[in-house]
């Protein structure tokens, strides 16, 4: 007896020493990454750190919360069930609703896999880009990501989570599945998504029509939510007016007749030879009227004073020519053949040349195009739009646009009037972080991989098409058909994982 106590006691022992063990190892892995790489990775490693030792003291069990994935703290709570069963009351609707949601992410899904594969592809075959991004870049979160700010992302990010985790709810009530909870996944003080747990077995054994409804219905309510939110900023980009119509340019030519002449980037050009040009249009329609060696004279106003005040002067510019300049930056003869480029074009100088008003028509996307396109022009506008949206504080630093490109604009119509530019301004800027977040969790969760709502998609799918094929061998049984379909998803997530783990890693080795 005393030998049987003593050996549980030396497992005891085994087991504290080998938990100290790997307690050290995640301090010296916090402060390797933090000092090497950036605060937030160390930050992370003591998160884990903790969450261990609240595990292991019971804490957790006491809050109803669970470890997963090694860092992400599960917080449940059984509120919010009263006003999940009131909003799902009209059940013929949500199970509607449910199947357009699942058409919906059917057509988003084949977009993102051809995506990925050739993406794939490509650096399998042409490499992977270098980049000098800083690494806190992958962290996706408030205050931490470089082009990520806090406050207005913050709120953004918990709204689009709770309409996500929302329909995920509504669903399984219109479906006649109990939900047992909901709940955030917390990484440290930040909220990484949230969630709703039906009961599992209800859930398992539901149609596979009704569980692919459940999880579709999450992804394509971000992403009409998106699409709403993106409309009410049109609307509200109606209400701004230029304060100086003009057109600027984000660049200058080095040694060019604009950077001879003076001309600055962003300062505002109002006439060329006398002429009213307020589109980018406009002005280059003026530039070809005249040739290389012709004088032009343009009026600018130059960047505003401390008192915010801009002043006006004239520049004589002495075009160059345009051949000389493509023939300098070793343009082909095919391409300067397809540019139009001949010995009588004129060169200004000049790069992005764009609007006064160009910073909220990037946001208002193909609403605010200067010219009348085709229909289906349109519609490829409006499909490329969320992926403008997304890059868009990446190009422009956290913003939702340059700094200059808000002083050339204020508040003008009726609500503009009411509320104010700041107001107005930064209810817009809320609106493009709410659907920066949407798009964003919307496309992440088609991506079909385990546990995304794109690898429960995707195993429903490869159940009925597998099914299909089993049913006609004479041996078929059910068992054999969810064998084969476990293996084909685990096999088709660890795939998509490594290649895109890969694809990060190749960029910054």
């Amino acid at each position: 007896m005393i030998q049987e106590e003593a050996g549980v006691g030396q497992v005891v022992s085994d087991a504290r020493r080998a938990r100290d063990r790997r307690a050290l190892i995640l301090i010296f892995l916090s402060a390797f990454l933090a000092v090497q790489v950036h605060w937030a990775f160390g930050a992370l490693c003591l998160w884990v750190l903790l969450l261990g030792q609240l595990e292991r003291r019971g804490i957790l069990d006491r809050w109803n919360a669970t470890r997963v994935l090694g860092g992400l703290l599960m917080l449940r709570t059984t509120r919010g069930q009263d006003t999940i069963e009131k909003a799902a009351t009209p059940r013929k609707f949500w199970r509607v609703y449910g199947e357009v949601s699942l058409w919906t992410c059917a057509f988003v899904m084949v977009f993102i896999v051809l995506f990925l594969l050739l993406s794939f592809g490509l650096a399998l075959f042409m490499g992977v880009e270098k980049t000098d991004a800083p690494a806190s870049q992958l962290i996706p979160f408030p205050g931490v990501s470089p082009i990520i700010p806090f406050w207005w992302p913050a709120i953004a990010f918990v709204g689009a989570l709770v309409i996500h985790e929302f329909a995920h709810a509504l669903q399984a009530r219109a479906h006649g599945m109990r939900v047992r909870s909901v709940g955030l996944l917390m990484l440290g003080p930040f909220p990484a998504g949230a969630f709703v747990e039906p009961e599992y077995d209800e859930l398992t054994q539901a149609p596979r029509r009704e569980r692919a409804r459940l999880f579709a219905a999450a992804p394509a309510t971000n992403l009409y939510a998106a699409t709403l939110t993106w409309l009410l900023i049109c609307l509200l980009a109606t209400q701004f007016a230029v304060v100086n119509p003009g057109v600027h340019a984000t660049g200058i030519v080095e040694d060019s007749a604009a950077s001879e002449a003076g001309l600055e980037p962003w300062e505002i050009i109002t006439h060329f030879n006398g002429t009213p040009v307020e589109t980018a249009s406009e002005m280059t329609d003026e530039l070809s009227t005249h040739s290389a060696g012709d004088t032009v004279t343009l009026t600018v106003l130059s960047h505003p004073d401390a008192d915010g005040v801009r002043t006006e002067r004239m520049l004589s510019v002495t075009l160059s020519s345009k051949l000389a300049y493509a023939e300098s930056q070793n343009f082909t003869d095919e391409q300067i053949e397809l540019l139009g480029i001949d010995e009588k074009s004129a060169f200004l100088g000049v790069s992005g040349m764009q609007s006064g008003s160009s910073g909220i028509d990037r946001l208002a996307g193909p609403t605010a195009w200067e010219q009348d396109m085709p229909w289906y022009v349109d519609a490829l506008g409006f499909a490329y739009q969320p992926i403008v949206m997304i890059g868009i504080p990446i190009n422009q630093d956290g913003q939702i646009m340059d700094p200059h490109e808000m002083d050339y604009i204020e508040a003008d119509g009726w609500l503009g009037g009411l509320l104010g530019t700041t107001i107005l301004m930064a209810i817009i800027t809320l609106f493009f972080w709410f659907i920066w977040w949407n798009v964003g969790l919307g496309l992440a969760n088609l991506i079909p991989i385990i546990p995304f709502d794109g690898g429960h998609l995707m195993k429903d799918f490869l159940g009925v098409l597998v099914g299909k094929i089993h049913g006609f061998s004479k041996n078929y049984h059910p068992l054999k058909t969810e064998a084969t379909v476990s293996k084909i998803s685990s096999f088709s997530s660890l795939f998509l994982m490594m290649g895109l783990l890969l694809i990060i890693i190749a960029q910054r080795i």
